[in-house]
């Protein structure tokens, strides 16, 4: 009989966009996302969690035209094409809603308000959620974006206005400070002053998202650039647009003019010319955020010469819970980047700790005696494991100085009768004899 024929080895690859973790990254990642959840929770804030899958029918509209070619759209189950007129297979645009009903979250928010009107009921307003999780999104991978990646926002739902807005600014100093970022700059600006200035300019009212898509650039192709491209159309836009100006009187005269923002103009003056090492405020008149659902103030935070982008975005938005048949509710919101953050932090030689675990190395002791040992560490605090066989001594202390451990417990037949155990410390190469109950101090 003819032998049977070996599977061709599978090339070990991960699809474009996506990434593994090792041991280091998981636990630098986790550090960071529980520093920012504790600073969440301090302002209030409660934890959300929502599946990784949605129906389209919440995700599709909510990120206007180019979100939602981004979606990550899964096939239904069994024969998917079972029952598809012929007609529907000519294109995939006429395909898609025969084929395909869910979609992987794109991101946070949504899902959010999702729950928020499936739950308004039990809920007290204003409803303060933080949320950190995986989302996914079909875009061309680059530097700091990927196709797979984690956000952490903090919604506030129920409130309006300037109080939550310096809190959302408070949470981001806040973290910023604990994650050792300096020099950060929050751009801020308000979508009715973007409506002003469309009306202003006499642009059509039903091309507004062009209109903000276009002023959105400037922080990327320029200010003279985003000028020419306006004349071109016959536009002429207002110098007080130009971001690259200070603060100026003119500005505030022209935030005045608009209705939602004269309540907030006796803080904002304060607001902006706040100095901090970690993060200051910039009214920046082109800023407008892609996503449509934005209704008040925007922001993005960035690091200037960094090169990653924004590291932290958010605004405030309404209806968008009763879209789904809740509470017409304002809402307002801060994600933060952290993909971009640890890119930062790797740029600028930010270092971890490496794992404090402790090593119990043995030759003839028990088995018992061992976990015994073992056992007692954990009982203090202390992270500590066996070596699974009583291999060469050497061997065992090789393997503690490749993962990084400063200490080593030895234990032999001799320290078993004498319920003591050797000490050593790998880092100033000493060594010392001591009792099982002085162990987990000494380890400190």
């Amino acid at each position: 009989m003819p032998r049977a024929l070996k599977p061709e080895k599978v090339r070990p690859a991960l699809p474009s966009g996506f990434r593994d973790f090792g041991p280091a990254e998981v636990r630098r990642r986790r550090r960071l996302l529980h520093t920012l959840a504790q600073i969440f929770e301090q302002y209030g804030y409660e934890p959300l969690e929502t599946p990784a899958v949605e129906l389209l029918s919440v995700l599709l509209g909510k990120y206007g035209e180019e979100g939602d070619k981004l979606l990550f759209r899964i096939l239904n189950s069994g024969d998917f094409l079972a029952g598809v007129p012929d007609e529907a297979t000519q294109s995939s645009t006429t395909l898609l809603p025969y084929i395909t009903d869910k979609a992987l979250r794109y991101d946070l928010t949504v899902p959010m308000a999702r729950w928020v009107a499936q739950h308004a009921g039990e809920l007290v307003f204003p409803f303060k959620r933080y949320q950190i999780q995986p989302v996914w999104r079909a875009d061309r991978p680059q530097r700091g974006r990927f196709r797979e990646f984690y956000q952490c926002d903090v919604d506030i739902v129920g409130a309006e206005g300037i109080v939550p807005l310096l809190e959302m600014i408070d949470i981001a100093r806040a973290g910023l400070k604990a994650l050792g970022i300096q020099g950060a700059v929050l751009h801020l600006n308000h979508r009715a002053l973007l409506e002003y200035a469309a009306q202003e300019v006499k642009w059509p009212a039903e091309q507004f998202g062009t209109f903000c898509a276009r002023l959105d650039k400037a922080d990327k192709i320029g200010w003279p650039t985003v000028e020419a491209l306006f004349r071109e159309e016959g536009y002429t836009l207002p110098a007080w647009l130009n971001p690259g100006l200070d603060v100026s009187e003119a500005l505030f005269n022209e935030i005045a003019k608009v209705p939602s923002l004269q309540s907030d103009l006796s803080v904002l003056p304060s607001l902006l010319g706040s100095s901090d090492e970690a993060l200051r405020v910039k009214w920046d008149p082109t800023l407008a955020r892609g996503l449509e659902y934005y209704t008040g103030y925007v922001y993005e935070i960035r690091v200037p010469g960094s090169g990653v982008g924004s590291i932290a975005a958010g605004g405030a938005y309404a209806s968008l819970v009763s879209d789904f048949g809740g509470p017409d509710l304002p809402a307002m919101g801060l994600s933060f980047g952290i993909e971009r953050i640890f890119a930062l932090l790797e740029d600028t030689g930010a270092s971890e700790a490496g794992p404090s675990s402790v090593l119990v190395a043995w030759i003839d002791a028990s088995p018992t005696y061992v976990q015994h040992i073992v056992r007692t560490l954990h009982a203090a605090g202390q992270s500590a494991f066996a070596y699974p066989a009583p291999k060469k001594l050497t061997k065992q202390l090789e393997y503690a100085q490749r993962r990084g451990f400063r200490w080593i417990v030895i234990v032999g037949a001799h320290e078993e009768q004498t319920e003591t155990a050797q000490l050593k410390d790998l880092h100033h190469h000493t060594q010392q004899t001591l009792p099982l109950h002085a162990l987990a101090e000494a380890c400190q």
